[in-house]
């Protein structure tokens, strides 16, 4: 039975609203995706089910708890219940292994391609963004009207001066979607721990701990954000070299985000500098718009949208890994990011002890291709 008196808290009506619409929008696209045969059956099924689970563990460790049968109608509710029976059994007791809003990038991507024009991508997911803006009863509570959607995007390339002079794909990131201290923690150090790649989860956590860096990368690694930010209808770009990237008229976007848009859904995308934290982490990238000189900003490291782009980056490039330079020796780095990493493994345990997530087995993670 709902908890009627809880319902009537902001940041719960806030939650329902967002994770409603963000799962109403996302299982559309990706449907009209795979009827469209841009989208393999499995995949879409498989990146709805990580989302499905993600927004439901982020339920339960909120405080206070949401249960899933509060962010759906009953007939909704049992549709999924029925469709994806683990994504309800495991939500509380297996961890996600990433945010949502990151898996919704990975499925445009994963649509379009890295290989394609990068307006193309971020076009649309910003036509995807504009669909999931819902109103908010604390209008404070989020930028964007969405406490599921990133608030910074980013791209990064390496360019290859050296050695053949050729350009990899552009990799995207996005900013952390999670709301609450202790909870946007267990997220990084889900990140840190299970997901980034190894040496930027090092970056993060000497950041953390040193406020410096703990490599520099080859020349020629360039990065790019943008601020996700809502706009009236007539609102125009900052300035017209963006025009392409603001607007999404001119590209061919899946007939699911063909729908009528109301003033409080539009959105764009603003330049953004990096923020003190992504330069003191990676200080020989190439960033554009150029660094500013800024304040520590509050959040800590792993929160930036420059950590997922690079970490896609590295990934997909060996070659990069090869050309890290490190400050400190091969040995020192290994039993240092062993440290680390168990430091990051402590405080995920003890947080989400504090929130009674279930830990009977350990630590597990949910797995979206499992049935």
């Amino acid at each position: 039975m709902v908890d009627c008196v809880k319902r009537e808290v902001p940041q719960v009506q806030n939650f329902i609203k967002s994770g409603n619409q963000f799962l109403k929008m996302v299982r559309s696209f990706i449907a009209n995706s795979v009827r469209e045969r841009k989208l393999l059956q499995d995949k879409g099924k498989a990146y709805f089910k990580e989302i499905l689970h993600t927004i439901l563990f982020y339920g339960n460790i909120n405080r206070p708890r949401i249960e899933p049968e509060e962010i759906f109608d009953q007939r909704e509710f049992q549709l999924l219940f029925s469709k994806y029976p683990d994504v309800f059994r495991k939500y509380n007791t297996h961890l996600p292994t990433r945010p949502p809003y990151t898996v919704l990038l990975d499925v445009v991507v994963e649509i379009m391609g890295r290989n394609v024009e990068k307006r193309r991508v971020l076009n649309c997911l910003l036509d995807l963004t504009k669909q999931m803006v819902v109103e908010f009863t604390d209008a404070k509570s989020s930028k964007c009207g969405n406490v599921f959607v990133s608030t910074v995007i980013s791209y990064s390339y390496f360019r290859d001066v050296d050695v053949t002079n050729e350009k990899t794909d552009n990799y995207f990131g996005a900013s952390l979607s999670c709301k609450g201290r202790q909870q946007r923690q267990i997220m990084i150090d889900i990140l840190c721990c299970q997901t980034w790649h190894k040496d930027i989860s090092l970056a993060v956590c000497i950041g953390n701990m040193n406020n410096t860096h703990a490599f520099l990368f080859p020349p020629k690694v360039h990065s790019r954000a943008f601020n996700i930010k809502p706009s009236a209808p007539s609102a125009t770009p900052d300035n017209q070299h963006d025009l392409a990237v603001v607007g999404s008229a001119s590209v061919q976007m899946p007939n699911s985000l063909e729908m009528s848009r109301t003033p409080r859904q539009l959105a764009s995308l603003v330049p953004r500098a990096p923020s003190k934290r992504c330069l003191d982490m990676f200080p020989n990238i190439q960033h554009d718009p150029r660094p500013v000189v800024q304040q520590n900003p509050y959040w800590e490291y792993g929160n930036q949208a420059e950590c997922e782009s690079l970490n896609q980056l590295l990934c997909a490039n060996q070659q990069i890994v090869l050309r890290l330079e490190f400050l400190i020796s091969t040995t020192d780095k290994n039993q240092l990011q062993s440290e680390l990493i168990g430091s990051k493994l402590t405080r995920l345990q003890g947080n989400l002890a504090s929130l009674e997530f279930n830990m009977e087995h350990g630590l597990l993670f949910y797995d979206p291709s499992g049935i």
